[in-house]
Formats: structure tokens, sequence, C-alpha cells
């Protein structure tokens, strides 16, 4: 187990010197991967001790069997919910939708971000193959923005030829469920078929939130996300799944 132990230390402090390489040291849930180069590195270091081993050897079936069966199930669980993650990465769009909806996120003063182009050009590509869809960019004016998210999203569309009438704006939302609210409100059909352009990773939980929302023909479109960081963002992506199942989001 010591040996387990050491690898997972390893490899986990290894990613986060990378993504701090990369992304610095603020970078989104990059300390998960410094803790459990820790936590992984203690016990390879309490199992590599003799006198541990023989502790947990010790140990009456009535404390192993319920710390073995809650990691089991923990494992269970996570490798569950990575699979409905994953899994919605690899679809594809169905042609001709009424709607897309492209979720917002960070804009700098007027410039879309990386993870927003990888969405805006997803978007793209399927409105220049559908020329009948409509799309609605979501996503209000938050810190450091000179504009809103929508109004930037629209800037980056009409710029790459699609014409301002196929462009419906949602300028007040600051989360995903907002972006899907507001966004149902305006498109004002629930039966209308839409699909939810948002960063691959992402997909399974904002079509989730979506259906509970009642609409009733989404699909997603996955965008890319970035190469460096896709690992901790699938991870980060599990406990905001959990969350969303926890408050009834989906």
């Amino acid at each position: 187990m010591n040996i387990l132990f050491t690898v997972i230390a390893v490899l986990s402090l290894g990613y986060y010197g990378v993504i701090v390489a990369y992304a610095g040291f603020k970078a989104s849930f990059s300390l998960f991967w410094l803790a459990l180069a820790v936590f992984c590195g203690l016990l390879a270091f309490l199992f590599s001790l003799k006198s541990f081993r023989l502790f947990l050897k010790g140990l009456p079936l009535w404390v192993k069997v319920p710390v073995r069966t809650t990691v089991a199930l923990g494992l269970i669980c996570f490798a569950a919910v990575e699979a409905f993650i994953i899994f919605p990465m690899l679809g594809k769009p169905h042609k001709d939708l009424d709607y897309l909806v492209v979720l917002g996120a960070q804009v700098k003063g007027e410039t879309v971000s990386n993870s927003l182009r990888l969405r805006l050009d997803e978007a793209l590509d399927y409105l220049e193959e559908n020329p009948r869809t409509r799309v609605v960019v979501t996503g209000g004016k938050g810190p450091g923005e000179d504009i809103s998210e929508a109004a930037a999203m629209r800037n980056y569309l009409t710029d790459h030829g699609i014409r301002r009438e196929r462009i419906i704006l949602e300028r007040y939302a600051s989360d995903t469920k907002e972006n899907l609210t507001y966004s149902m409100s305006l498109i004002g059909d629930k039966e209308a078929s839409v699909g939810i352009v948002t960063n691959d990773f992402h997909v399974f939980r904002s079509v989730s939130m979506a259906r509970k929302l009642g609409m009733k023909n989404v699909t997603g479109l996955a965008a890319p996300s970035d190469g460096i960081l896709k690992v901790n963002l699938t991870v980060r992506e599990f406990f905001a799944v959990l969350k969303e199942k926890f408050v009834g989001n989906i």
C-alpha cells in the first residue's frame, strides 16, 4: 500500500506543480492536488511502518468493515459520477436545433476568455452548418468586465459572420442556473429543441439542470476545455455535481 500511496502522492504533487506553472497559484481547485499529495504521502509513510500495519491488523471487524465499506462506496460514487460527466463529452448534437444557449464565462474587459472562446467557436461551427438555428448568449457583467458576457459573445459572433438577428441577448445571469432560467424565459417554449453550449466537463451538469428547470428537448454541445487543466476541471466537477444534487438543482 505504501508504494501505491507514494505513486499517487508524487503524481498529485507533480500535477499541482504543472497547474501552478501554467495558471498560477490562484488557479481554481489547484490546492486539492497539493492536499491529496500531502495526505497520500502521510499514508505512504504510515504504511511503511511495521507498527502501523500491525495496529491495523489488530483492529476488530466491527471497525474494519465499516471503514472499508465507506471507502469502497466513496470510490464507486466518484467513478459513477465521473462516468456521467465524461460520457456527454463524446456526444454529437442533433441537427437543426431551434436554439443554442451559450453559457457565459469570464470576460477580460471586452475580450472573451479562452474558455469562453472555445464555447463560441463550437457554437459558430454549429450555426454555420445549421442556418435556421438561433442562439441565446447569456451572462451578466462581473468584476473586471467592461461589458456583459452576453454582449462580448454577441460581438465575437457578429465579428465571425453571424447575423445579429440570429442572436438573443440575456445579460443579467450570474451563474449557470440563472443562465438557463433566463434563457428559458427568452425562448418561451419548453418544447423547443435546445442545445446547451459549454465546455466538455460542464455539459452533464448544465443539461441536467436544464431538464430540472423544465426544458423537455435539450442536449449538450461539448466545446473543448484546456488540455492541461482538463483533469483538474473534471475532478472539480465531481464536487460541483454533488453540490447541485444536494441543493436540488439536478
